[in-house]
C-alpha cells in the first residue's frame, strides 16, 4: 500500500510535526508513504529527523503533481490550511481518486469554514476532518487518529 502526503506553505508551526507523525502513522500500518512537499517545508521536515531514523521519503510538490496518475497511492493525505494547499488537494485528489483524508486547520474558524467548503465543493469524495489550530499540533493530531481509525 501507498501514501502520499502533501505539505504546502510552512507557515503554521503544527504542520510539520504532524508531517512527521502521520509518516509514522501510517508506516506503522503498512504504508510506503512519500512526502510532497514545496522547497521550505520539505526542509524542515528533513531537520526534524536529523538522525534520519524515519528514511524520509520527500518529494517536490509541483512535479509530483505533474508525473502523478490514477492507481499510483492508495491513500492521499493532506494538510489544507491556506487556500492553495486547498487547491493542492482538490487537485491531487482528482487526478489520484483514491482514499482521501483532508486535514482542514487554521487559526481562523471563518477560514477553516472557508476550506471545507472548497474541498466539498470540488466533489471530492474526501473525508474531511476541521479544527481551529495553529500552534498547537494535538487538536490536528486527535483528528488524524480519528481518520485512521475511520479508514475503510
Amino acid at each position: 500500500m501507498k501514501a502520499l502526503i502533501l505539505l504546502g506553505c510552512p507557515e503554521t508551526p503544527s504542520q510539520t510535526p504532524m508531517a512527521v507523525y502521520a509518516f509514522s502513522k501510517l508506516s506503522n500500518l503498512g504504508y510506503d508513504v512519500t512526502i510532497a512537499a514545496n522547497p521550505a517545508a520539505s526542509k524542515l521536515v528533513k531537520i526534524s529527523d536529523p538522525e534520519g531514523y524515519y528514511n524520509l521519503n520527500l518529494v517536490d510538490l509541483e512535479r509530483t503533481l505533474g508525473e502523478v496518475s490514477p492507481g499510483d497511492y492508495d491513500l492521499l493525505v493532506g494538510f489544507v490550511h491556506k487556500d492553495a494547499a486547498a487547491a493542492f488537494f482538490v487537485t491531487f485528489d482528482q487526478i489520484l481518486d483514491t482514499k482521501s483524508i483532508a486535514l482542514v486547520f487554521e487559526r481562523d474558524l471563518d477560514l477553516v469554514g472557508e476550506f471545507v467548503e472548497m474541498i466539498e465543493e470540488s466533489g471530492s469524495k474526501a473525508k474531511i476532518y476541521a479544527v481551529r489550530a495553529f500552534h498547537n499540533p494535538s487538536p490536528i493530531k486527535i483528528n488524524f487518529d480519528k481518520a485512521l481509525k475511520e479508514l475503510d
